[in-house]
């Protein structure tokens, strides 16, 4: 098995799940589900609280969606919040080289490189796209740089979460669509990112903050709606995309990219409570 961005997310995947699903607390009286998006089924895969792996249908997902988005008051059985992770292989750096940045001081440092060149066929990058998606309010957008280089790590039973470092999207000074190279830094496994070529300080969190950010989010009232809006437009946006390459209309390579980047990187959590 290598060590690849595919294999990453897989290996995080119910690690991630069991601290999300204690981070609310939601006990007896509720239910947390996660839904990633199989464009092969054209439907939602749903991972529940026992981690049985179930299908819904676009249709009764979007409803229940609606009603969420569409309500101004907290009391609805159903709250939604998506977040968008795109995991990146870290190369443990042993020395500095003449293209190391200056604010890297140390021994091993770590670096990511950002795929930040243009697609031929949609005329925009993986980063392009990240940054395009955080622009919607609301939106949970990171990428997720696991501090893993030894592929024997990926066999490990119990799955460290402090191994995993989530860098906000938000926080990158560009769009980086000059087409030329550009990464990510860290001078250590926990430090904050630095958004190279031209240095600039990100932020960075654990999963547990973002556990945190995620709680949050959904347990307010403006928050939450907001979220459900941005959700409903974005699936929106992509279902109709994929329908349109099903028709092999012009231009359809171009929708079948775009909806499969927001596919493969996009989980859906639905918290659900027992209405009194």
């Amino acid at each position: 098995m290598s060590i690849n961005e595919t294999v990453l997310e897989m290996h995080y995947h119910k690690p991630l799940m069991d601290l999300f699903r204690d981070a609310f607390g939601l006990g007896e009286n509720g239910q947390i589900n996660f839904y990633k998006y199989s464009p092969q089924r054209e439907c939602f895969i749903g991972f529940d609280q026992a981690y049985v792996k179930t299908q819904i249908s676009e249709d009764e997902l979007f409803r229940v969606l609606k009603e969420s988005a569409a309500s101004n008051s907290y009391v609805l059985k159903d709250t939604f919040v998506g977040y968008y992770l795109q995991f990146k292989v870290v190369k443990q750096m042993k020395k500095r080289t003449q293209s190391t940045p200056s604010c890297i001081t140390s021994n091993p440092h770590y670096r990511v490189q950002l795929s930040t060149k243009k697609n031929q066929n949609t005329g925009f990058s993986q980063h392009e796209h990240l940054w395009n998606l955080k622009s919607n309010k609301g939106a949970m957008v990171y990428y997720a740089c696991p501090m893993i280089f030894e592929r024997e790590d990926l066999y490990d039973i119990d799955i460290d979460l402090e191994t995993l470092r989530l860098v906000d999207v938000e926080s990158c000074p560009s769009e980086y669509s000059d087409n030329g190279s550009h990464s990510i830094y860290f001078n250590d496994q926990v430090c904050d990112p630095f958004w190279c070529s031209e240095p600039v300080r990100g932020v960075g969190i654990s999963p547990r903050n973002f556990a945190q950010l995620l709680v949050e989010q959904i347990n307010d009232e403006g928050r939450a709606r907001e979220s459900a809006i941005s959700l409903l437009k974005t699936l929106e946006v992509a279902r109709e995309n994929a329908k349109k390459s099903n028709r092999k209309v012009e231009n359809s390579i171009d929708s079948i990219n775009d909806f499969n980047i927001l596919a493969n990187i996009l989980t859906v959590v639905r918290v659900s409570r027992q209405m009194e």
